[in-house]
């Protein structure tokens, strides 16, 4: 210590160098305090995820029929957006809206929305930087739709069972309010963005090149094409990039895919899901296989991993208060079909067993 005293008097200049090497492991956990702290402000998603209200309510006050009118084009509108925080204060933000979504803009009344927040105004209030919010409408008016859109929902939350990567959602109550007037009401739900996905699991999103099976983790490929079968979903493709997300992950070699829009599945059973041109099925409730160069040995543990999530597949299903109950025990019933074909070896190892399809 004297020593070090002693070299700082006769070198001033190098008594800055000394004092910065003596305070580097106090500077270094400062720094990371900061931005530990900098990490703990949720986006506006986590705050409706994390809700301790099953359905909390979001209220969206623009003019919707203009949003409607002019879908096509996507462009952003004015709005202001409301919803109370947990301690019962009420929050409302400037903010702008616009369509989103490819099919459903042509073939629904409402499409889906994307919400964007000003990031300053955000801060002010205590959240993230994250200032976009996705949200996925009933495709028209009515309980039969809205019945629709909670089960594509489900789809999400039961691929959550299946694997811990994946797009988290949360079910929500809508206000669409246009001039001080409510003009709809009903369930949405929020969709996790991409990029705030690959951020939460510390990846890194790969949003061009060709993507091949033969890249993809092959183990995470098998559920994805096994949950897909599960709910007859054929609206999907490694080659061309559909419906799937591809990451690199910590920990993984290959390629990640995480699915997701499921409104042309079988378990959905949208009015407007029809089977793709190559796809031989004539619609969209039967199953059809996707998946490629499946060994019997894959096939074997594969269903004996679906099995083993039986009982939380069809316990989670019923726990869907929010559906109709015609339309909760024809859920659960389509998931039953699919759990008995893979009690069944013969059939099981017909159907997943090096199975015509996928790319």
């Amino acid at each position: 210590m004297d020593m070090t005293l002693n070299l700082m008097h006769k070198f001033p200049a190098l008594s800055i160098v000394l004092w910065y090497i003596s305070m580097a492991p106090f500077l270094q956990a400062q720094n990371t305090e900061i931005g530990r702290a900098g990490d703990a402000f949720p986006s506006l998603f986590e705050c409706f995820l994390q809700t301790s209200d099953s359905l909390p309510q979001l209220k969206i006050n623009t003019d919707w029929g203009q949003l409607i009118r002019t879908k096509e084009a996507e462009a952003y509108q004015p709005a202001v957006m409301s919803f109370y925080k947990q301690d019962g204060t009420l929050v409302e933000l400037d903010v702008k809206v616009r369509a989103r979504g490819n099919a459903r803009k042509k073939v629904c009344q409402f499409p889906p929305i994307k919400v964007k927040a000003a990031k300053q105004q955000l801060k002010a209030l205590g959240y993230g930087p994250e200032n976009k919010l996705k949200l996925v409408l009933p495709c028209q008016a009515g309980k039969m739709h809205e019945d629709c859109l909670l089960r594509e929902a489900l789809a999400y939350q039961l691929y959550e069972l299946i694997d811990s990567i994946h797009v988290k959602t949360k079910i929500i109550a809508l206000q669409c309010w246009q001039n001080g007037i409510e003009k709809h009401s009903f369930n949405a739900f929020l969709v996790e963005d991409k990029e705030a996905m690959t951020s939460r699991l510390n990846g890194r999103l790969l949003s061009q090149g060709k993507i091949r099976v033969t890249s993809l983790e092959r183990w995470l490929y098998l559920k994805i094409c096994f949950f897909q079968y599960m709910i007859a979903n054929t609206d999907w493709s490694v080659a061309s990039r559909h419906n799937l997300q591809f990451l690199q992950l910590p920990g993984y070699q290959r390629v990640v895919a995480v699915p997701y829009d499921f409104d042309y599945a079988g378990l959905v059973n949208t009015s407007y899901a029809i089977p793709g041109s190559t796809i031989p099925i004539e619609d969209v409730s039967q199953r059809y296989f996707q998946g490629k160069n499946v060994t019997e040995q894959e096939a074997r543990e594969c269903s004996q991993f679906f099995l083993s999530r039986k009982e939380q597949v069809l316990q989670y299903c019923q726990s869907m208060n929010l559906l109709r109950a015609r339309s909760m025990d024809s859920v659960h019933q389509y998931l039953v079909d699919f759990f008995d074909l893979l009690e069944e070896e013969e059939r099981m190892i017909k159907t997943f067993v090096n199975a015509p399809g996928g790319e």
